[in-house]
């Protein structure tokens, strides 16, 4: 209770603060010799000033993403207040304003929705792919259902890739070295053909060995969480008259390597019958096991005598399709995305065991993903703004455990072998209309409609081939199936208090689709219901100083309800995930923002996100070893299920504060030398829903430093850089689950953060 009270006066002074700041600007005397450039975002489907809508949104350019580092989804939390990236194996688990990535897989849908030019990322492990001649990123920080086509139910983040331009060739090429004998490269270049048609190709590779060491076998071929990512995409332009833009997007993105675990790599920690012990408790269990001869001997130093690994191939088709009929704009895009991937891993933790055979080791899957995107958006100049869409998404995929059997992968006998069938359909209307110069009204709508099938695998061993066509047996009866609706709307308010501050307040609702089990029939549900928000927000968007300061404010109280949890069942001693419906959640916080461009040659950003986040009635499946926890067994008290009311949800920290300085010492013919630093301070938070002993990671500080120099034509650049400077272990992502093995040993299956690295590159840009 005294922990909420702080956090509703941190969030009272925090408005109060934000509104004043009209005053204390009033009384600053500055000269400034430059401005804080406004980059032009897409955040509410036209293209706007980030400054000038109302959604708490970080504009990232392509100068941000290159001075933090962005690479792919991982740093984004660095320089986004609140969000929180958690991963386990090839899977990434975002958290954003109190909801965070709970299920993973085919069947599964991600709580921020990832975007790229315009297409939705459908799964958890394709949000780990590489972001690659990136022109911008756009982070938009809570639910944004009437504007996007799935599941932006906690944020949205938008990658905007380069086009082609008509204008010259021009591109890049950049190399990196660094530690862990890692080797980048990574280059574009564009190519005008006539007047009307330009194509341009981007290309990318990256390998280091595995940051987390492996003593099996000396030197680096065991070792886990390596890199082999391979990238190309080619992009092509077709403007025949000045109405029409016709843009042409494909490519292919493969990663190889060892990886690290499905659920977390190392397993810290364990309850047996209710009471807590660290390290590892059930090597002994397996069949066949034998002590470890080295336990493992930190969060990066580990012992696995069985295989790992991850191998993923992802193709993809996007075409963008523009037309002016003056009065409006009409958008199309349509994508085609096929994905082939598998991980596995060392069940048992340990390096004794069975090195070559195991029940259960990871999973495969296959995918084909379709959508279809149209928008009318309006262009006449007056009161009345206006935007008009449909969506459909439809993917085809197979989700299989896979099991080790005499050191060859194969799927097991017990698994279902049917497809998961996905589509999605939404009708979406948004409107924005000025009350007078000051004052406008914002209104949006949606109705999405989502349907999930499990479709029953084919006997193909009994099939029938002498006649046409074949009769092939159905293995499993008819199949599961749901279908779900939803009426999303948003209402909002904005007020402009003069020509560089503006205020709004708005309330939207938000819906993340349900789904099928493919545990279903094991003793869990068969489906689970879509989960739901309701998000009131006030925000304070403000510019000061002749534009070299921007500071901008957003509190929010968002109401979840239904939220899906991970949860574990037992299928012939093995551990399968399911996701069921635990219950209530409450999230409120401030976000705060701030940038600082004197013109001087200092570069100033800072971030601040306070939020109190906490189950309300929230009940999913125990897991055997735990007990009761304290009394969370449920009445009565046979009762399968636990209450986590009044834990917090994973990854949910009260503060967050991140910090960027850069300072340009210019060299006049020798062009230009950036020192920049970064750091945060992320407090305490549980890396699991289950509040336990061993789950919690206390409050730390992480820095990166580099050293940028530039030469005064631009051309070239070089790049010095450490991460991670205070080499901080953190705890990303827990796991608690039985592992099917040990009958009284609930076990902790950890995943933790890189270590420090290093690394120099170059850039020549011609």
């Amino acid at each position: 209770m005294e922990r909420s009270r702080f956090k509703l006066h941190a969030l009272s002074v925090g408005i109060i603060s934000a509104l004043s700041m009209n005053a204390f600007a009033e009384e600053q005397i500055a000269e400034v010799d430059d401005e804080i450039e406004q980059i032009v975002v897409t955040a509410t489907k036209r293209n706007a000033a980030v400054q000038d809508v109302s959604v708490a949104v970080t504009a990232l350019d392509a100068e941000a993403i290159k001075r933090a580092g962005i690479e792919d989804i991982t740093r984004l939390e660095h320089v986004v207040p609140g969000m929180k990236f958690g991963q386990s194996g090839n899977e990434v688990r975002l958290a954003l304003r109190g909801t965070r990535t709970n299920n993973v897989g085919t069947e599964a849908e991600q709580v921020v929705g990832i975007f790229e030019d315009g297409v939705y990322v459908a799964t958890t492990t394709q949000a780990l792919g590489a972001y690659v001649d990136v022109d911008r990123i756009e982070v938009l920080r809570g639910p944004q259902g009437t504007l996007y086509g799935r599941n932006t139910f906690g944020g949205t983040i938008n990658i905007h890739t380069r086009k082609p331009n008509f204008d010259e060739v021009e591109g890049y090429l950049n190399a990196v070295v660094g530690s862990y004998d890692r080797l980048r490269y990574e280059g574009a270049i564009n190519i005008p053909i006539g007047d009307t048609f330009a194509a341009r190709f981007a290309v990318m590779g990256d390998s280091h060995d595995g940051y987390i060491e492996n003593t099996y076998v000396d030197g680096t071929s065991d070792d886990l969480s390596d890199k082999d990512i391979d990238y190309f995409r080619g992009a092509f332009r077709w403007s025949p008259v000045e109405e029409l833009d016709v843009t042409l997007r494909l490519g292919t993105s493969t990663s190889k390597g060892n990886g690290n675990a499905i659920w977390g790599y190392q397993q810290i920690g364990g309850y047996i019958d209710g009471m807590y012990s660290p390290g590892h408790l059930y090597s002994d269990a397996y069949e066949g096991a034998s002590e470890p001869s080295v336990f493992d001997q930190g969060p990066w130093k580990v012992a696995r005598n069985m295989q790992s690994g991850v191998d993923i191939q992802t193709d993809f088709y996007t075409l963008n399709v523009e037309y002016d009929f003056d009065f409006a704009t009409l958008q199309y895009t349509a994508n085609l995305t096929e994905f082939d991937g598998a991980q596995w891993y060392d069940p048992d933790y340990t390096d004794g065991a069975d090195p070559v055979n195991s029940g259960f080791v990871g999973w495969t899957s296959t995918q084909d993903t379709t959508s279809h995107e149209l928008q009318l958006i309006s262009n006449t100049d007056n009161a009345l703004e206006w935007l008009l869409g449909l969506y459909y998404f439809e993917q085809t995929a197979n989700w299989n455990w896979l099991q080790l059997n005499n050191d060859e992968l194969e799927v097991p006998h017990w698994d279902r072998d049917g497809d998961y069938i996905s589509d999605s359909f939404g009708a979406f209307a948004h409107v924005t209309y000025d009350l007078d110069e000051d004052n406008r009204v914002v209104g949006g709508l949606r109705y999405a409609e989502d349907s999930k099938q499990q479709r029953d695998p084919l006997d193909w061993d009994n099939a029938d081939w002498s006649v046409w066509p074949p009769v092939i047996p159905v293995l499993y009866g008819q199949g599961e199936k749901s279908t779900w609706d939803k009426v999303l709307w948003k209402l909002g308010y904005e007020h402009d208090l003069n020509d560089d501050v503006m205020a709004y307040a708005q309330v939207s609702t938000g819906y993340r689709a349900g789904g099928i089990n493919g545990a279903g029939g094991n003793g869990v549900p068969a489906s689970y219901d879509p989960e739901t928000v309701t998000a009131w927000e006030l925000g304070y968007k403000s510019t000061w100083l002749d534009n070299s300061l921007t500071f901008n404010a957003s509190a929010y109280y968002n109401q979840y309800e239904d939220m899906q949890a991970q949860s574990f069942v037992l299928i012939n001693g093995n551990a399968s995930e399911y996701t069921e419906n635990g219950g209530e959640l409450d999230a409120m916080g401030l976000e705060l923002e701030l940038a600082y461009q004197p013109g001087n040659g200092l570069n100033v950003s800072a971030q601040l996100a306070l939020m109190d986040a906490e189950f309300g009635d929230y009940k999913v499946s125990k897991v055997t070893g735990l007990g009761d926890i304290n009394d969370r067994q449920s009445e009565p008290s046979d009762s399968p299920l636990i209450n986590l009311s009044g834990w917090r949800p994973a990854l949910a920290s009260d503060l967050t504060l991140g910090f960027q300085a850069s300072y340009d010492f210019d060299l006049a013919d020798f062009g230009v030398i950036r020192p920049y630093f970064q750091t945060s301070y992320v407090s305490d938070y549980y890396a699991s829903d289950f509040n336990l002993d061993g789950v919690k990671q206390d409050g730390y500080t992480k820095s990166d430093f580099r050293v940028i120099w530039q030469s005064a034509s631009g051309t070239l650049e070089a790049q010095a850089f450490v991460l991670n400077i205070e080499d901080e272990a953190v705890l990303n992502r827990v796991a608690v689950f039985n592992p099917g093995a040990a009958p009284n040993v609930a076990s902790l299956q950890a995943n933790w953060g890189n270590p420090r690295t290093w690394g120099v590159s170059v850039t020549y840009n011609f």
